[in-house]
């Protein structure tokens, strides 16, 4: 199968025809020229084993991830984990370890602004600088998102960076790329070759000095959407 994956074309040699049924929507034309070949093996789906007793076609899909996710430093891009949306035009990132509630804060930011926000991707969004805009982080929709299965394949300039923490209290502040670094260490995909992945964090040294960064500290209320919202965008 060929799909396109944060504006790169690949050609995908799989096992399973299920991982076909995932990436329906980035799927592109058998006659596109691809720009990279990924070939998923047996003992890269064995790889990915673990005690939770994923499926084998679901597996392929992690080790998908995992490829393309290995090869993204040599366009500019990376994986970043986090949940994305876009308002008025600006894309937003909420980055915060599993579990804390990114998704959750996703969603009453959405009961708030209704149709105001559009949700690109809910766990795993690329994000890639382009040849054409070198100062622009942009965030793309990408099949891997979440539990919830929330995306859509589109890209948004990412402008904001929010880290999550549970509190009792609503705020919302900036915070310095000093403050941040580590923080968004944690929500990257790191590649194994130490070329690629020291081209990874450049990128990431580059994405920090292009985003407005924050700390939300939020309950579980729509009051905490509405307070971060008004810090960001008022």
């Amino acid at each position: 199968m060929k799909c396109r994956f944060a504006d790169i074309n690949y050609d995908i040699s799989n096992i399973n025809k299920g991982i076909e049924k995932r990436c329906q929507e980035y799927l592109i034309s058998d006659d596109a020229i691809c720009d990279e070949k990924i070939v998923i093996t047996a003992e890269d789906i064995d790889s990915e084993k673990n005690d939770c007793g994923y499926s084998p076609q679901y597996l392929e899909f992690i080790a998908l991830c995992r490829k393309i996710s290995d090869k993204l430093p040599l366009y500019g891009g990376f994986l970043l984990h986090s949940a994305v949306f876009e308002v008025k035009g600006d894309g937003i990132a909420l980055a915060a370890a599993s579990g804390t509630g990114k998704t959750t804060h996703m969603m009453l930011w959405q009961r708030l602004l209704g149709e105001g926000l559009t949700i690109v991707n809910g766990d795993k969004p690329f994000v890639r600088f382009l040849d054409e805009e070198p100062e622009t982080p942009y965030a793309y929709g990408s099949p891997w998102n979440g539990k919830e299965g929330l995306s859509c394949n589109k890209r948004v300039p990412l402008r904001h960076i929010c880290f999550i923490e549970r509190a009792e209290e609503n705020s919302c502040e900036p915070i310095s790329s000093d403050q941040a670094i580590n923080l968004l260490f944690k929500q990257l995909y790191i590649p194994k070759d130490p070329a690629t992945a020291a081209s990874g964090l450049a990128l990431t040294n580059k994405l920090i000095t292009s985003c407005k960064l924050w700390r939300i500290r939020c309950n579980m209320n729509i009051s905490a959407a509405q307070t971060a919202y008004n810090a960001i965008f008022g």
